[in-house]
């Protein structure tokens, strides 16, 4: 059996729609995340963290399919595969194209994900503060512009009203 270029071009046309379509999703569903990071609504953080990890998935099994099918057409493996059979299969270069602009809403998507990211960093990190007020555990050693370490900062008078 012989594949056609016309039908490898049509199956990574189709690839490319359903890519571009959950990345799509996962920007927006990201974009929610930062406002329901913000909001600290508990249930809301675990219900849109289980559905873009779904969306993750989804675009997991994408990306598995496409390398799939660089190495089954003999294309090899990594980005130049990908190229190569683009061009194999498709002289105009619309496919790489559309792939190229689904790397730009990737990207975004990356962007959000790191801002996401630090700001679970930061509560994280505020609330360990609290915590080890609560517990009184000393603060972690901090070091001055002389790279000389500090022990527990004791209590200074920082003026007077």
């Amino acid at each position: 059996m012989t594949l056609q270029r016309a039908d490898v071009r049509q199956h990574l046309s189709r690839i490319l729609d359903e890519e571009a379509r959950l990345l799509s999703d996962l920007e927006a569903l990201l974009r929610d995340e930062t406002e329901i990071l913000k909001s600290d609504d508990v249930d809301a953080i675990a219900r849109i963290g289980s559905t873009r990890q779904r969306c993750i998935d989804a675009l997991t099994r994408l990306d598995g399919e496409r390398a799939d099918n660089c190495r089954m057409l003999s294309f090899g493996e990594g980005r130049g595969a990908l190229g190569r059979l683009y061009a194999w299969c498709d002289a105009g270069g619309t496919l790489e194209a559309r792939w190229r602009a689904n790397l730009k809403i990737a990207r975004r998507c990356q962007q959000l994900n790191d801002t996401n990211g630090a700001i679970v960093t930061a509560k994280l990190s505020r609330v360990q503060q609290l915590l080890m007020v609560i517990r009184g555990t000393p603060a972690p050693p901090v070091y001055n512009a002389r790279a000389s370490r500090y022990g527990v900062l004791g209590r200074r008078d920082l003026g007077r009203a």
